[in-house]
């Protein structure tokens, strides 16, 4: 699901992305511990749109370093 007034992730740097990752984690667990049951899910919903862009960010450079490593075997193996 998609928070209505959240700005785009993708245009987040990796270290500012880090940082509002770990901060919406500290307020959700202040909301917890207050009782704001719906402070906790608006949290949940942005705070897990910021781990999905993350977790994308991650995988695509997971699949360049891959693509880099496999590059190079295709000139060390040669089919006569």
């Amino acid at each position: 699901m998609f928070h209505p007034l959240l700005d785009d992730p993708s245009l987040l740097k990796d270290q500012d992305l880090d940082a509002k990752i770990l901060d919406l984690g500290k307020k959700y667990g202040i909301a917890a511990r207050m009782g704001q049951g719906m402070a906790c899910q608006q949290i949940s919903l942005i705070l897990d749109a910021y781990k999905a862009e993350q977790h994308r960010r991650q995988a695509r450079a997971m699949a360049d370093t891959m693509k880099k490593q496999n590059g190079d075997l295709d000139s060390l193996i040669n089919v006569d």
